[in-house]
């Protein structure tokens, strides 16, 4: 019973996740329809600030009810956002299509997530200071921390030599990594909580400072995630973003819980089996969200691009020339001339902007 109600929790949460992910989604493109120098900072525009504000409450939610179960059943269950995601992407952003592809993904991550739930440890312990550091001390949690960092400046560095800059897989990986961290830190912070007020004992607040500490990096993991979840949806579709966060997000915070609260030694062998085979199929279903999604962007972008036309009439036409990320580009204007380019798809906008302003002038 208490784990139905925790999922029921969780479901109720990830819309206000949903819902404050898309806001600013939508204050971060009405921001860029303005002219740049009228350009504000996302702490200056109201409508971000909201979708802020929401998330901020959301995971005060979260943090109470992350001391009710372990954290290897909550962290799949935050899947359940991209069911509300689908719902108010399309209403926030009225460009992003729902497709038939798109529900079955849905379906195929929602059906692994209800395995996840059912074969999940639902006995949640109780952990005091003593225990938390003894934890932190085991061999596969240092690991575990320290794959964390090599996998992030990996990322980071990969980034920094893109000549394009960080793409959607650095930014979601980053947040994602970010984000599972964020979860232990919480629920570390709860668990500390928690065994306060059932034994009424502050002292370890009173005396050490770590548990001080455990809040400041739940604060600041949960900082870094939003920041460069929000470079991802300034950037990006959220249909592709979210869901791909999402797994990055899983996939560290699973294994997170399972590794640093060894919750792996509750499972019997069947259930460890079952549980990993809803894990894999909610993982297989965001991928397929992902691809789908990235797929269809890739076709509206450029059916939008060969068909544009320009304010004074002169046509712009856009032919794929190879099947690399290469697409041949004419430029026909006025006096009856043509000029070809040959750019990598990821610059094709900007190109094309500059190239018919020079043709105009």
């Amino acid at each position: 019973m208490r784990v139905l109600y925790v999922a029921i929790c969780s479901l109720t949460l990830s819309l206000g996740a949903a819902v404050g992910v898309n806001l600013q989604k939508k204050s971060m493109q009405l921001e860029k329809e303005q002219r740049e120098h009228l350009r504000r900072s996302p702490f200056l525009q109201p409508l971000w600030c909201i979708g802020l504000a929401i998330i901020v409450l959301d995971a005060c939610g979260d943090f109470v009810f992350i001391g009710m179960a372990p954290q290897s059943l909550l962290a799949p269950l935050g899947s359940l956002c991209l069911g509300w995601n689908i719902m108010l992407a399309p209403i926030f952003q009225p460009t992003e299509k729902v497709t038939k592809q798109i529900i079955y993904a849905t379906i195929v991550i929602y059906i692994g997530t209800i395995l996840t739930v059912l074969y999940a440890d639902d006995a949640s312990s109780t952990y005091n200071l003593d225990d938390i550091v003894n934890l932190m001390k085991t061999t596969p949690v240092i690991l575990y921390f320290s794959a964390c960092m090599i996998f992030e400046y990996t990322l980071m560095c990969h980034g920094e030599r893109q000549r394009e800059g960080y793409g959607i897989t650095h930014y979601c990986g980053l947040a994602g990594s970010f984000g599972g961290k964020s979860i232990i830190f919480a629920k570390i912070s709860s668990e500390l909580i928690k065994y306060s007020i059932m034994t009424q004992d502050y002292q370890d607040w009173k005396t050490c400072i770590l548990p001080y500490m455990f809040l400041v990096g739940m604060l600041g993991t949960v900082t870094t995630q939003l920041n460069y979840l929000n470079y991802a949806l300034e950037k990006f579709d959220a249909l592709v973003v979210v869901p791909l966060y999402q797994s990055f997000w899983n996939a560290f915070g699973i294994t997170g819980g399972l590794i640093f609260f060894q919750e792996y030694k509750e499972l019997s062998r069947f259930d460890s089996y079952m549980y990993t085979l809803g894990v894999l199929i909610t993982f297989a279903g965001v991928a397929w969200l992902v691809m789908q999604r990235s797929s269809s962007s890739s076709t509206s972008t450029r059916s939008e691009i060969k068909s544009y036309q320009s304010i004074d009439g002169d046509i712009t036409e856009f032919d794929d020339c190879t099947p690399s990320n290469s697409i041949d580009v004419k430029i026909y204007y006025g006096t009856g001339g043509e000029q070809k380019y040959d750019t990598p798809h990821t610059d094709i906008v900007n190109t094309f902007s500059n190239t018919l302003h020079t043709q105009i002038k």
